[in-house]
């Protein structure tokens, strides 16, 4: 067979075999063509999937671009060198400049002096280390305004990347507060300090008045037992002897009426002069107080008051359950002179008919009260002077021995003197 005839019967049957399949591919292309028309469809709902998501994703990312750029803290973002890539308006208000000046500027130059190796060496460490989330830093801004910020950083690590996100928190306001709150307790520490001293100095001077007080009521009660004794042992025994001297020559002289009645009227001013130096030594000091106790004392000097002044005067002493031990010296004198004190007020000035004193001693406290029935005075008014004098007096007695003294008055209903004094482990023997 030739070549032309081989060639020919190849393409005779080349041609029946291309027009044998032709019903199959006609079906196959129909299935394509469906096959390319649902293929079309989902790409289209793809691409409109996409474009929603895209969309949204430009949304959000320019929300967030807002939320970054007038967030009211301050956010920047730091490059591996420490230079700004990122800012937004309140950090930049903050470093009081642009954000396009700030741009590429590294953090380290926008701070105090004083903070700028510090904030280098933390930045070395937080860059440095595998903390994503370090611990803050508080430093000052170098700004006319000397912003004190909190940094609170954060670092992000991204194909071989790494950003330091930074936040500024304001803290200048409550810096201020804290100091001027430190300040404040200093001032008031030192004010206080200052009154403790004050109270210290104030109590060392009461304590130094309190024993120049006891020491001048020492001093004026060795004056009047000196002066009683002195008045009772010689100028009474003077006077006695003189009494008797007067009787002796009136009783050997024969005189005239006339000379023994004179000799009578000196006797009788000799007998009152005696009298009135018993009487003065009484008051000066008695000495009842001394030999038999203030109990005795103060039944003496009531019964003698009631026979002078005509008022009835009752005197009760509270019986002990034991026998009671001597009170101190002090104790006993300045008692003694409240109680005198307060009679002399009442025959000055209370008009009063009667009067009750009642006096007890227990093992840890004495108490006193002295109640008149006379005029009495309304709560807050002073009384005359004399017995304003008197009162204070006899607060300053009963404090001297750490007593308390009270008195309750009314106009016309009267007056009650209340004494209580605690009783000190040291007695007389």
């Amino acid at each position: 067979m030739s070549k032309s005839r081989a060639v020919k019967a190849g393409g005779t049957r080349k041609k029946k075999s291309s027009r044998a399949p032709a019903p199959v591919s006609r079906r196959r292309g129909q299935d394509l063509l469906h096959e390319l028309q649902v293929y079309t469809e989902e790409v289209e709902v793809q691409n409109e999937e996409l474009r929603r998501a895209r969309a949204e994703i430009e949304e959000a990312r320019d929300r967030f671009a807002d939320l970054y750029d007038f967030a009211p803290i301050g956010y920047l973002s730091l490059d591996h060198t420490g230079a700004i890539t990122a800012i937004n308006f309140a950090a930049a208000a903050l470093l009081g400049r642009s954000r396009t000046v700030l741009l590429n500027l590294p953090f380290t130059a926008l701070v105090a002096a004083a903070d700028r190796e510090r904030l280098r060496l933390y930045l070395f460490n937080v860059i440095g280390s595998d903390v994503d989330d370090p611990s803050p830093i508080e430093i000052s801004l170098k700004t006319e305004a000397q912003y004190i910020v909190r940094l609170i950083t954060r670092v992000r690590r991204d194909r071989g990347r790494t950003d330091v996100l930074v936040a500024l928190v304001d803290i200048t306001q409550e810096r201020r507060l804290e100091r001027e709150r430190h300040g404040s307790l200093a001032r008031e520490s030192a004010r206080a300090a200052e009154l403790a001293r004050e109270i210290v100095d104030r109590t060392t001077a009461e304590e130094r008045v309190k024993a120049l007080l006891e020491r001048l009521v020492g001093i004026q009660e060795e004056e009047r037992r000196r002066l009683s004794r002195n008045l009772h042992d010689h100028l009474g025994q003077q006077l006695t002897a003189l009494r008797l001297a007067i009787g002796a020559v009136k009783e050997r002289t024969r005189a005239s009426g006339e000379t023994n009645s004179r000799i009578g009227v000196i006797q009788s001013i000799v007998s009152d002069l005696d009298r009135d130096i018993d009487r003065l030594a009484w008051d000066l000091r008695p000495a009842t107080l001394d030999d038999m106790g203030l109990s005795a004392a103060l039944a003496t000097l009531i019964r003698d008051w009631e026979t002078m002044t005509g008022v009835i005067a009752e005197f009760h002493a509270s019986a002990a359950p034991a026998p009671q031990p001597r009170l101190a010296k002090d104790i006993e004198t300045h008692v003694y002179r409240i109680v005198q004190e307060a009679l002399t007020n009442i025959a000055k000035h209370a008009a009063a008919t009667r009067v009750s004193v009642i006096f007890k001693q227990e093992p840890h406290e004495l108490s006193l009260i002295i109640e008149d029935d006379g005029r009495g005075f309304a709560p807050g008014t002073e009384p005359t002077a004399d017995a304003g004098m008197g009162l204070v007096s006899m607060r300053e007695r009963a404090a001297l021995v750490g007593g308390e003294l009270e008195i309750e008055s009314m106009a016309g209903q009267g007056c009650t003197v209340f004494v209580k004094i605690p009783l000190r482990a040291t007695t007389q023997a």
